[in-house]
């Protein structure tokens, strides 16, 4: 199994795919910058962009915003892949961050979330080890997932305490793990994780792939060293009052990307809103302090 991923001059390519909501459009404007700034383009194939939601929505955005890169943006709409409208939008999110995967053009994909940028530039011996082993450690499945486990090791037929780290994105898709991974369903995907996302079973994209790899390769370490250099920051909405000391955390060296889960915003103290924005400013995601708050007072009410 050939894991490198290389372009005609010899340099490892990914791709990178974003699923994004209408709502979330000023996010993937700062995320496209992030990228321009923060990956060398000749390390990027395409840019997915998934738009999960009406069709028309797809011309709300403009691959101009990912700058150099902008020849490399396929903006996709959802329907593409096919649509069960009865899956809440966090749900199916998850199925389209899976089948971008599947169709990804090089042997590896990063995923991301439209909220999430990076901060610092990705180093290609911090991300692959010389085995061309992505740098993830797995981490503990948490018990609000245990029913998702216990359905995935009777369906696989495997023992899984961890799953890949690192806990949420950027997270790296093995393409043709996930292509054998479609193949081998008893159903096609879309039925069955629009079935098994939901409650009681409450499976989620990375889940179900750890899961595969288990079944697949016995462990993660044919894919996946123990290693893991960056550390990502995100701030959910249960870790308000964690704010101060996660955004000092953001600033640490080893910290690939940043992010604030969207219901964070209406949350934080103008103090805690304005250095946010700063961090930003510091970072040149945007470009300057009112331009920044302005971008994103849509999400403060």
């Amino acid at each position: 199994m050939d894991r490198k991923s290389k372009d005609s001059r010899g340099i490892k390519v990914i791709d990178l795919i974003t699923v994004v909501f209408e709502k979330e459009i000023p996010l993937i404007k700062i995320q496209a910058k992030s990228i321009e700034l923060y990956i060398d383009t000749h390390n990027i194939k395409n840019i997915y962009v998934v738009v999960n939601d009406e069709d028309s929505v797809v011309n709300l955005i403009d691959p101009n915003w990912w700058g150099i890169n902008s020849h490399k943006v396929q903006v996709i709409p959802r329907s593409k892949y096919g649509v069960d409208p009865t899956l809440i939008g966090w749900d199916s999110q998850q199925m389209y961050k899976l089948f971008a995967a599947e169709e990804s053009d090089c042997p590896w994909s990063m995923c991301l979330d439209a909220k999430t940028w990076f901060v610092q530039s990705l180093q290609w011996d911090k991300l692959f080890d010389s085995q061309n082993r992505v740098k993830f450690r797995s981490i503990p499945v948490i018990p609000v997932f245990k029913s998702a486990q216990e359905f995935l090791e009777n369906y696989y037929r495997i023992r899984m305490a961890n799953v890949i780290g690192p806990g949420g994105v950027p997270f790296m898709f093995h393409t043709q793990t996930v292509r054998s991974m479609f193949k081998e369903l008893d159903v096609p995907f879309l039925e069955f994780f629009s079935k098994h996302v939901r409650l009681p079973t409450n499976i989620t994209e990375f889940m179900l792939y750890s899961a595969y790899v288990i079944y697949k390769y016995s462990d993660y370490n044919s894919l996946y060293s123990t290693s893991q250099p960056y550390i990502v920051q995100n701030i959910a909405d249960f870790q308000v009052n964690e704010f101060d000391k996660i955004l000092e955390n953001m600033n640490y060296p080893v910290t690939l990307t940043a992010s604030i889960h969207g219901r964070v915003y209406p949350w934080l103290t103008d103090d805690q809103y304005e250095r946010w924005c700063s961090f930003l400013v510091d970072k040149k995601l945007t470009v300057d302090l009112e331009n920044t708050k302005s971008q994103l007072n849509i999400f403060r009410h």
